[in-house]
């Protein structure tokens, strides 16, 4: 499963036009459930998975754009509480994310440093993090231009980094588990 946050979305627009949208459009496609959330709904969509039946053995994965970002650390830390690893984590231009939760195994922090601005803030490590925190810069990934923090969000290159780091193949991309997280598990 992969639940996305997109960033806020203007008046009178829709998600539908996110980019976060298309991802989760080309998620499914390739076979893996995937939905698609405002970030202020990232509780929600914490307790919708949580209260389905699961067979602990199938993969969670969780990415967010802009206040996405946020969204995204936050659903992965109540997850955490809840004992259920994450596979792996991406904030894409993220605006104030929380710092990763121990149980992620893999995160990754995209970022742009082309453009006329960016809103995004790093990345950084939780208590008990112990696992790989990759930084991206997507300004390399395409190189046909300069794209500001709202013009990426849409940006093809960009979008397939977020979905081939999400899913390998039709299904969430695993990951080993991080050196601590037992440990981190345990506590809940």
């Amino acid at each position: 499963m992969v639940y996305l946050f997109a960033g806020l979305t203007p008046a009178g627009d829709t998600m539908a036009r996110s980019g976060m949208y298309q991802v989760t459009q080309h998620i499914r496609a390739a076979g893996v459930r995937a939905d698609v959330y405002n970030p202020a709904h990232w509780q929600k969509a914490a307790e919708h998975f949580l209260a389905q039946p699961r067979d602990a053995r199938i993969p969670v994965s969780v990415a967010g754009y802009s206040m996405g970002g946020n969204a995204a650390t936050r659903f992965a830390e109540r997850l955490r509480a809840a004992g259920v690893p994450v596979q792996t984590l991406l904030t894409f231009e993220a605006y104030q994310p929380t710092p990763v939760s121990c149980n992620v195994r893999r995160a990754i922090d995209m970022y742009g440093t082309d453009g006329l601005f960016s809103m995004s803030t790093r990345l950084r490590p939780g208590k008990g993090f112990s696992g790989p925190l990759e930084r991206v810069n997507w300004s390399k990934l395409d190189r046909n231009g300069k794209h500001d923090h709202l013009g990426v969000s849409k940006e093809p290159a960009a979008l397939r980094f977020v979905q081939d780091a999400l899913i390998d193949g039709n299904g969430v991309r695993r990951q080993p588990p991080a050196p601590g997280e037992a440990g981190c598990l345990a506590t809940r």
